[in-house]
């Protein structure tokens, strides 16, 4: 498991070697990166929290598609009644990486990203999805709603 730093440049890096070479159709594993409480600004965590990754990188092209399923367990205060639960953020998200701007998808809910075709750091990409897509209320089943 790896601690999330701030000030890291890279956090989960996949070498992409066996994708280019045409050794295997798709990468797939998982990681973990440990919060603090602390790290995330805004965000009112009783207690440190991890956020857990699966991927899959698949050759499109000239381009990677990049699959992540994320999933914490975040340990919140109610927004209404300021009672602890855990909230249970799911999030699915594709992203495509390209040396190039030569992809013909369709699909407008992809994003595009421009890299040394050699490296993804999808440790990077969870952190960003996972901070971005943050509610901004979390709110249990309290009765104040």
């Amino acid at each position: 498991m790896k601690r999330f730093d701030q000030n890291t440049q890279e956090i989960f890096v996949v070498d992409l070697n066996d994708l280019i070479h045409n050794k295997v159709e798709f990468l797939t594993g998982q990681f973990s990166i440990f919060f603090d409480k602390e790290e995330v600004i805004g965000l009112y965590c009783y207690d440190n929290f991890v956020v857990n990754c699966i991927y899959t990188i698949r050759r499109v092209a000239n381009s990677f598609l990049v699959n992540l399923n994320i999933s914490v367990p975040l340990p919140v205060y109610c927004d209404l009644c300021l009672n602890k639960f855990e909230y249970d953020f799911n999030l699915s998200v594709e992203e495509i990486f390209s040396t190039s701007f030569e992809y013909t998808g369709k699909s407008e809910d992809l994003y595009y990203f421009i890299f040394d075709g050699k490296h993804i750091d999808v440790g990077r990409v969870c952190v960003e999805n996972f901070i971005s897509n943050l509610p901004s209320k979390i709110v249990d089943n309290c009765k104040r709603k």
